[in-house]
């Protein structure tokens, strides 16, 4: 299945930077009242209201993320499971389905600062030379299963959902709407009729869309139907999946400062954690060949040789009888 994608990370030198985008979240979290406010107080309040959701979701999907080199690979067992149900309040729009991983040869309460230098995959979590000379926020992220856990340090990883997608493709809709209400108003009786009518309808598309917004949620299904529910540690600390993920590696300047990958474009169970990396074997190979393995089975030339007659055997090839389409049969004996 093909991963679902909405956002799009921009090169450091054109990030904004946090305090604008404080400015327009800050503007956004008063103007989603004020769409309600607007069916009272007029079109204008409202194209005022719409206009800071408007930027604050283009903030979100298009600015918010920065590009710290294309696609990564990652192995890791997966220590906490942030599903968007669990959300509340103005987090709801945020639907993605965050997962919390203890990259490869790092140990359960392994701090950030440690956790960086462990080879093949902390220097997906450590800090990168263009986010320090643009002088971005940075800690790293890191987490916990249980509270009374000391932290460890963790690569965040994120299935996309639409949610912050949908409540601006639902701005863009009512912003012509609210417009024409606003002449509207102008005239009167007629055209103050006209407004009200219009001005309702502005503010119910956008209701519309929050809500199919906060149900338009993330899943891990979304990459592959089969991948089927995944698994943290139970109390013994053992038995989390161990993940193979392929994404988009990017600086999320909406924290304190960390990098992830977002969204998950592949994603795959390769073991189970039995409390070391030592007694929890997983296939051999880098990050890189990983990557290269994913790479080649999803290529069109992979597809396409998989549809040849001599690779749609079912039990053997000698069995089935499937052989190269320029075969021919021998000749008989005579």
């Amino acid at each position: 299945m093909a991963y679902r994608h909405y956002t799009r990370c921009i090169s450091v030198g054109n990030h904004i930077g946090k305090q604008y985008a404080q400015v327009i979240v800050a503007a956004a979290v008063v103007a989603l009242p004020l769409i309600l406010v607007g069916v009272v107080a007029g079109p204008a309040v409202m194209l005022v209201a719409l206009a800071a959701i408007l930027a604050y979701c283009r903030w979100w999907l298009y600015d918010r993320l920065v590009c710290l080199g294309g696609d990564e690979c990652a192995v890791g067992w997966l220590l906490k499971i942030d599903p968007p149900q669990e959300k509340s309040g103005l987090d709801r729009f945020d639907t993605d389905y965050s997962l919390n991983l203890v990259p490869g040869n790092v140990f359960e309460f392994t701090p950030q600062a440690e956790a960086e230098k462990i080879t093949p995959f902390g220097r997906l979590i450590a800090n990168t030379p263009a986010i320090k000379n643009a002088g971005l926020d940075w800690q790293g992220l890191e987490a916990r299963q249980w509270a009374n856990d000391d932290p460890t340090a963790v690569l965040h990883c994120e299935f996309e959902g639409a949610g912050v997608y949908d409540l601006m493709i639902a701005c863009l809709a009512a912003i012509p709407v609210a417009t024409a209400a606003a002449v509207a108003c102008a005239i009167p009786f007629f055209g103050w009729i006209a407004c009200a009518i219009l001005t309702v309808i502005a503010a119910a598309i956008v209701l519309v869309g929050g809500i199919v917004g906060i149900l338009d949620t993330a899943n891990p299904t979304d990459v592959d139907e089969n991948l089927g529910d995944l698994h943290v540690n139970d109390p013994t600390r053992r038995g989390a999946d161990i993940l193979f993920v392929k994404g988009t590696w990017v600086y999320d300047s909406a924290h304190e400062g960390w990098n992830e990958i977002h969204p998950i474009k592949h994603c795959q169970k390769i073991g189970t954690w039995n409390g070391s990396w030592n007694e929890s074997p997983v296939p051999d190979g880098s990050s890189a060949r990983w990557c290269e393995a994913v790479n080649s089975a999803g290529s069109p030339l992979t597809a396409a040789a998989q549809q040849d007659p001599e690779n749609q055997w079912t039990i053997h090839p000698v069995i089935d009888g499937c052989r190269r389409e320029s075969e021919t049969e021998p000749d008989p004996i005579h």
